[in-house]
């Protein structure tokens, strides 16, 4: 293979996720061997998360015109059929470019014998009209039109009937990439102004301080990035972490905080004042807060390896506190596709109820009389969210729901257990979350 190829080092990628499995992580390495820089890069990520976030609906097709089946198929000739596919309907690669690309692939993997196969099925496949299928069930058609695994496409059926295509297939946020001005270095009009000036269309977004932004390739991959200009997070994200309403000069712990989004806006709110400790479980994620932290400029952060399930006398009491709890993240379907396929059983799901219930006992500890506890996941569960919040409200009834004065966007569930964003009813990401206050 003469010089770098995008499609070669997205398929290569492809057969490696289905080994082991972290998207992010796979894509970033087979990219660095591969030294791909720019429009190439951009090309390969997008083929990648294309055929992670619509797999269901490829496989679905081209076993239209495989007998056998893909199962029974090399990884790498199920990869060039899955990428090419991908590329004609989703990405508008011209039908010719993407077969005759996939063709040369089977002889630079050295499957030469499969690309009489993976032409003919995918000239089939291309212009297979998806309008026609039939299918047994409403489960087999979300898992079809809204590439899920038989289990997410179960729980959405039963929990959001009437919605459940329209969650799977969303793209939140307008499909844009959301931001986060840095009021240290620009406001939003600023820049808004900049990014434009860059190429990269933006715009505020609905949640106070967010901007929405169009990028070419990486939203890091600029002068402004790298200035600390804006941190990368959703707006429902953004919305959990104001409703802490930090002020300057509080104690302030993230207890879930990695990769640093969140802790940066607070560190923003507090204005570089006060003591602000930002945690997480595992080592190598509190090296990217700290990380994020520098980037932006803020100096009163503490990044720190802590275990948030146990309690740690370490730790000061707190006026306010940030419960980000690990979730079964069912709310960012589009951001994260490998959780579409995730299956959901019963022991893991009570293991991780059993993590959000500890970590918020510990946060209960933390917490001093008088002050806000906020608890936020990205999921749209009712038993990670408000289920959650009743059973802590039953166990501390110390602790009552408050209503942050940060306005909700328009569409947002608002109920006695806390607040739920789905995509489908406000434009962002899946989201809830919920603000307590311990009695004085």
């Amino acid at each position: 293979m003469s010089g770098p190829n995008p499609r070669a080092a997205a398929v290569s990628a492809l057969v490696r996720q289905e080994q082991d499995g972290f998207s992010n992580l796979v894509l970033d390495a087979e990219l660095k061997r591969q030294k791909l820089e720019g429009r190439d890069k951009a090309f390969a990520s997008a083929i990648f998360y294309t055929v992670l976030e619509h797999r269901g609906t490829l496989d679905y097709i081209l076993a239209q015109f495989l007998p056998k089946g893909l199962a029974k198929l090399d990884a790498p000739v199920r990869e060039i059929l899955r990428s090419a596919l991908a590329q004609a309907r989703y990405m508008q690669v011209p039908v010719s470019a993407a077969v005759n690309e996939a063709v040369k692939l089977t002889r630079a993997f050295k499957k030469s014998s499969a690309s009489g196969l993976v032409n003919a099925v995918l000239r089939r496949a291309c212009v297979y009209d998806l309008s026609k299928a039939r299918f047994q069930n409403e489960t087999e058609r979300l898992m079809v039109l809204g590439s899920a695994g038989q289990d997410v496409a179960e729980f959405l059926r039963s929990r959001y009937p009437d919605e459940a295509l329209g969650i799977l297939t969303y793209a939140a946020d307008g499909g844009r990439t959301s931001l986060r001005a840095n009021p240290l270095k620009a406001d939003v009009p600023t820049l808004c102004e900049k990014l434009n000036a860059l190429g990269a269309a933006a715009q505020p977004g609905v949640v106070r301080g967010s901007v929405l932004a169009k990028f070419e390739g990486s939203p890091a991959d600029n002068d402004l990035f790298r200035a600390g200009c804006y941190h990368v997070e959703g707006q429902a994200s953004q919305l959990a972490a104001l409703c802490v309403e930090a002020k300057p000069g509080e104690t302030v712990l993230d207890l879930c905080a990695a990769p640093g989004g969140k802790t940066i806006l607070l560190a923003e709110e507090m204005q570089g004042t006060g003591r602000l400790i930002s945690c997480d479980a595992a080592e190598n994620r509190v090296r990217l807060i700290r990380t994020a932290v520098e980037r932006m400029g803020f100096a009163n952060v503490e990044a720190l390896c802590n275990d948030a399930t146990r309690p740690n006398p370490k730790l000061p009491a707190a006026d306010r506190i940030l419960v980000d709890a690990p979730c079964s993240g069912l709310g960012i379907l589009a951001k994260k596709p490998d959780i579409r396929y995730k299956t959901l059983p019963k022991d893991r799901h009570d293991e991780l109820l059993a993590t959000q219930s500890a970590i918020l006992d510990t946060a209960a500890s933390l917490l001093k009389a008088g002050g806000r506890l906020v608890y936020s996941t990205c999921t749209i569960d009712p038993a990670e969210n408000e289920d959650q919040v009743a059973a802590f409200l039953a166990r501390h009834p110390e602790f009552s729901v408050v209503t942050p004065e940060v306005p909700f966007p328009a569409g947002m569930t608002v109920g006695e257990h806390g607040a739920l964003s789905v995509p489908t009813r406000t434009g962002m990401d899946g989201f809830f979350l919920c603000a307590m206050q311990k009695a004085q």
